[in-house]
């Protein structure tokens, strides 16, 4: 990437730049206000005061039986140079302390190069869209809730390195956009691989290559998203996936189904997600459904998540994780709101015990 700018610069089209930025964060204070059933060990007992509830997998965010506003505050800042009508850059950092580390990632950084009005070339670091949310996940204002179903949204690799070609136009009075990707990414002391012990992981997907296509007409809009690619993951530099005998890489398949509908006042978000990690790994079925409706400057929610996880070859179903969550919105101004949300969370361990959480968030988020 740096020589991909050195060369522009070279070219003299740095002499013309014209830099915009923006921003977003958010606060976000919470502690679990109720734990029942058993205490599995997972978060690893040993790094926090559990019980416990996780918020956010992806990026280890654990909230324990006292307030803190550390596991899901965070702010973000991008910026965008273009060059030319056709041709920009754009790179986006985030702070945030989760997984009992503060830090700053930087999530994107990729050049933009536009084909035709309706195909753009993308070269570098983006977000790995698996999900609908996946893009802006992040930027908590864009959604009515405090944060993305955790039992859809929460997976080890967020980012991928690559490229994508991204279609925009309309087909039959449907706003289109496509979007097809190649890369892989490499983790280092990973988040999601820190909740089951301090040893540090790191998480490879590597040959990677995934498909999205979203269609939108008034008040609907769909997508789904296909991703394949081949994951690896090392504990204190010994692999323990897949199993060294077995092979250096194992296969995995994510695939996603979702509707969002915004009618008048009404919001229903709906998102259907399948996951297969055979044979290194379990597979999963996850789906949310949530409604809601603008009262003025209020938006109630309600939204049921679940995830089903089963042995490698789908044939029996080992746990069931099911959430509800009541989300309140009140927006402030344009750009600010300020949230509470109240989650009821178990996990079904289908042998007679459960884990059994109950979680209290109250958030103020903003966009700049």
């Amino acid at each position: 990437m740096s020589l991909a700018i050195g060369l522009l610069g070279a070219s003299g089209l740095s002499q013309a730049v014209d830099f915009s930025y923006s921003g977003f964060g958010n606060v976000t204070l919470g502690k679990v206000v109720s734990a029942g059933g058993i205490d599995i060990g997972y978060p690893d007992g040993t790094q926090w005061n559990c019980p416990c509830l996780i918020a956010d997998f992806s990026h280890g965010s654990v909230y324990e039986q006292k307030w803190s506003l550390k596991p899901e505050s965070r702010i973000g800042l991008q910026g965008n140079w273009t060059f030319t009508p056709d041709l920009s850059f754009t790179a986006q950092g985030v702070a945030r302390h989760a997984a009992q580390k503060a830090k700053a990632d930087l999530e994107w950084a990729y050049l933009s190069y536009n084909l035709t009005p309706q195909l753009t070339v993308q070269l570098g670091r983006k977000r790995l869209p698996l999900f609908f949310y996946s893009d802006y996940q992040d930027v908590s204002y864009a959604y009515s809730w405090v944060r993305v179903p955790p039992d859809v949204y929460g997976w080890a690799v967020v980012n991928y390195n690559g490229a994508n070609l991204t279609y925009r136009g309309d087909v039959a009075g449907w706003a289109v956009k496509s979007n097809a990707y190649v890369g892989s990414e490499h983790t280092k002391k990973n988040p999601i691989a820190k909740l089951e012990t301090a040893a540090p992981s790191d998480i490879n997907w590597d040959q990677m290559w995934g498909i999205d296509l979203e269609i939108n007409r008034d008040w609907f809009t769909a997508r789904l998203a296909l991703n394949k690619s081949k994951q690896q993951q090392f504990r204190e530099g010994v692999q323990t996936s897949p199993d060294p005998a077995t092979g250096t890489h194992s296969p995995q398949t994510f695939a996603a189904l979702s509707f969002v509908i915004d009618k008048d006042n009404w919001l229903l978000r709906s998102e259907i997600s399948y996951i297969n990690r055979s044979p290194a790994r379990g597979s999963y079925r996850g789906r949310m459904i949530g409604a809601g409706y603008r009262f003025d400057k209020f938006t109630p929610m309600v939204t049921v998540s679940q995830l089903k996880a089963y042995n490698a070859a789908f044939t029996t179903l080992v746990e069931k994780d099911a959430m509800t969550s009541f989300s309140l919105r009140y927006d402030l101004s344009d750009t600010s709101s300020i949230k509470a949300q109240y989650d009821r969370s178990r996990w079904d361990l289908l042998d007679g015990n459960d884990v059994r959480r109950k979680l209290v968030t109250l958030s103020y988020d903003f966009v700049f």
